[in-house]
């Protein structure tokens, strides 16, 4: 058996052993000191210290997982905006859901459904329409509306596009006759008013 200095002069009657091996047995001896100096014989610890090393038990807590399922919310609505007829023109806006909510775009209240004048993204809950060249014709109520199991919520904004076209430019773009007709007395009382 070796014996090692834990601490001296210690003038305590009590003590803690610190930094002890785990799965080691200890013998501890003590020594008194005085004026007179240190005493011939140690006083011995009857039974030894043994440092059980303890199984590693985890003890689980009871953990309630979180739902986070939540009907659609827009964080950032569609704000209105002017467009420039014939320069592109984005609508943006954000929505948070859980399960991912199915996007709808909308103007004047109807689904648009494959238009190629109309671009739709949407991308970790920013969604944008992107519509290509707008006419005066394309302006009006936007609406963004997301669906998923939990709700739906939507925005609305409205598009006003400046600048016209000729009667010409608006037949090769597809536009119906009795709306260019409409498109062409609005452009008419617009300038009278002017």
């Amino acid at each position: 058996m070796e014996w090692y200095t834990c601490i001296e002069h210690y003038h305590r009657t009590c003590i803690t052993i610190t930094e002890l091996v785990v799965g080691n047995e200890y013998f501890f001896r003590v020594f008194s000191e005085n004026m007179c100096g240190m005493s011939e014989t140690a006083t011995l610890t009857k039974k030894s210290a043994l440092i059980v090393k303890e199984g590693l038990q985890v003890k689980m807590h009871d953990y309630c997982d979180h739902d986070f399922k939540e009907a659609p919310k827009f964080t950032q609505p569609l704000i209105n905006t002017f467009a420039v007829a014939g320069y592109n023109a984005t609508l943006n806006c954000s929505v948070r859901a859980n399960p991912r909510a199915k996007v709808i775009w909308m103007k004047n209240k109807i689904t648009i459904i494959d238009d190629p004048r109309y671009r739709m993204f949407s991308n970790q809950g920013v969604c944008t329409l992107e519509i290509r060249k707008p006419s005066p014709y394309d302006g009006g109520l936007y609406t963004c509306k997301a669906i998923n199991d939990l709700g739906e919520a939507q925005v609305d904004c409205k598009l006003e596009v400046k600048g016209g076209f000729t009667f010409y430019e608006l037949m090769q773009r597809g536009v119906p006759l009795h709306l260019i007709d409409k498109y062409m007395n609005e452009s008419k009382i617009v300038e009278q008013e002017k």
